[in-house]
C-alpha cells in the first residue's frame, strides 16, 4: 500500500515538474507570448482557491476520493495534450492552462488525504511517502534538462500528459477513501478556513500568516520567470561530460529542499520559529541579489552564482512555507487544524501566488528590452524588496521569540 502511494506521489510531482518549470521559457521563446507568462502562472493561484471548495463539495460529500482523483487525472492529461497544440491563440492557451490547473491542483490535497487516511501512523510515515513527490519533481527536471532544446518544445507537456494517463489508472488502485461528510451542510466560509479567524487574537499568528503571504508573492516571481531567466543567461552545467540545461539546473532547488526539510526540526529546536522565518526571508534577499549579480540581462552570466541562488530554494521555501504551516497548526485547537491549513493555503498558494504572478507579469513587461533581452536586475529587485520589507515587518510585529519549537 505504501509503495502504491509513493509511486503515485512520484508520478504526480513528475507530471507537474516536467512542464511547469519550463512553461515560461516555452511561452517566451517558442510561442512569443512573452507578455502573458505571469498570467498563465496566475491560473495556478486561482485554481488553488477554487480547488479547496471543489474538494470540500465533491470528494467530502459525493464520491470516493480515489474515483474523483482518477477523473481529475484524466482531465489533467487531456487538457495538457490540448495545451501542447494550442500555440496559435494566446487567449485559448491561457484558457486551457486555467482548465488544466483547475483539474490538477485539487489532486494534491486529494492524494494527501488518501495517504493520511490509509497510513497507520501518518505522523511517522507520511514524510517518507511525500518525499517521493520531491524525487519525482527532480526526475522530471533532469529528464527534460538532459535533452538539448527540449524545454522550448511541446515535449514536456506531452510527457506530462502521458504521465497523467498512467496516474489515472494508478489512482483506482489507491486505498479507498469514501465521502465522510455526506449529507452535511456545506459552508464556503468553513471550507476556506475563514471561520478560524474570529477567535484568533494573537499578533504573532498574523505576523506569520502575513509573512507567508508576502513571501508567496516573491515565490510567484521565481516560479514564473526563473527558467526564462536561465535560458536567456545561457546557463548550462556540464558534469562528467553530461550537459544539463536550465530545467535540470533548477532541479537543484528540490535537491536542497530534501536537505533543508531534514534540517528544519533541528533548527526549530535551537532557535524557534521566529529565527527560522528570519533565515528564510534573508535567504530570499540573498537569492535575488545573487540572480541580479549573476546576470543583469547583458554580457556573460556567472552560472555559479545562479546555481547558488537556486540551491537556496530549500531554505527559501521550507524555512518560510513549511515553518508557517507548523506554526499555524500549533496555534489553533486540534478540531480547527484542517480549516486553519485551508486558510493558510488559500492565503499563500491562492491569493499570494495569483497576486504575485500578475505583479511579476507587469514588472517583467516593463523590464523587456526585446523578445530575447530583459533587464533582469529590475525583475529580481522586486521580490528581493518584498522579502526585505517582509523581514522588517515581521521583526517588528512578531512577539513569541523566546518560545522554542513549532509553536514559535
Amino acid at each position: 500500500m505504501r509503495l502504491r502511494l509513493s509511486l503515485f506521489m512520484f508520478g504526480q510531482y513528475l507530471m507537474l515538474g516536467v512542464w511547469f518549470v519550463t512553461l515560461g521559457a516555452y511561452m517566451s521563446r517558442r510561442l512569443h507570448f512573452d507578455g502573458a507568462i505571469g498570467l498563465a502562472y496566475a491560473a495556478q493561484g486561482v485554481a488553488a482557491i477554487l480547488s479547496t471548495l471543489f474538494v470540500g463539495v465533491v470528494a467530502d460529500r459525493l464520491f470516493a476520493a480515489e474515483k474523483v482523483l482518477c477523473v481529475l487525472m484524466l482531465g489533467s492529461a487531456a487538457s495538457l495534450a490540448a495545451l501542447a497544440f494550442a500555440g496559435g491563440s494566446q487567449p485559448l492557451f491561457l484558457l486551457l492552462a486555467l482548465v488544466h490547473f483547475l483539474m490538477f491542483v485539487p489532486t494534491i490535497p486529494l492524494s494527501n488525504a488518501i495517504a493520511l487516511n490509509a497510513l497507520r501512523d501518518p505522523a511517522a510515515q507520511f514524510a517518507g511517502v511525500r518525499v517521493c513527490g520531491t524525487l519525482g519533481w527532480i526526475a522530471g527536471g533532469i529528464l527534460i534538462g538532459s535533452i538539448p532544446g527540449a524545454a522550448l518544445t511541446r515535449l514536456p507537456m506531452l510527457v506530462a500528459a502521458g504521465a497523467g494517463l498512467v496516474l489515472a489508472a494508478l489512482a483506482l488502485a489507491l486505498p479507498p477513501l469514501p465521502p465522510r461528510d455526506r449529507g452535511r451542510r456545506f459552508s464556503v466560509v468553513g471550507a476556506l478556513g475563514l471561520d478560524v479567524l474570529g477567535g484568533q487574537r494573537d499578533p504573532s499568528f498574523w505576523a506569520v500568516v502575513g509573512c507567508a503571504f508576502l513571501i508567496s508573492i516573491a515565490l510567484a516571481f521565481y516560479n514564473a520567470y526563473c527558467n526564462t531567466f536561465l535560458q536567456e543567461a545561457g546557463a548550462v552545467l556540464t558534469v562528467f561530460g553530461w550537459r544539463f540545461e536550465p530545467a535540470a539546473i533548477q532541479s537543484l532547488g528540490q535537491v536542497s529542499e530534501l536537505g533543508f526539510i531534514l534540517l528544519l526540526p533541528l533548527v526549530l529546536r535551537r532557535i524557534g520559529i521566529g529565527g527560522v522565518l528570519v533565515i528564510g526571508m534573508l535567504c530570499w534577499v540573498l537569492r535575488c541579489a545573487l540572480f541580479s549579480i549573476g546576470f543583469d540581462g547583458s554580457g556573460h552570466a556567472a552560472t555559479g552564482l545562479l546555481a547558488a541562488g537556486i540551491l537556496l530554494h530549500g531554505a527559501c521555501y521550507d524555512f518560510v512555507m513549511i515553518a508557517a504551516s507548523l506554526f499555524v497548526d500549533a496555534s489553533v485547537q486540534p478540531s480547527a487544524r484542517s480549516r486553519a491549513q485551508a486558510f493558510l493555503a488559500m492565503a499563500t498558494m491562492g491569493a499570494g501566488v495569483t497576486l504575485g504572478s500578475v505583479l511579476a507579469n507587469a514588472i517583467y513587461g516593463a523590464a523587456t528590452v526585446s523578445a530575447t533581452q530583459h533587464q533582469w536586475v529590475i525583475v529580481w529587485a522586486a521580490p528581493g524588496a518584498i522579502a526585505a520589507l517582509t523581514l522588517v515587518v515581521f521583526v517588528s510585529t512578531f512577539r513569541r521569540w523566546r518560545v522554542a519549537g513549532a509553536a514559535g
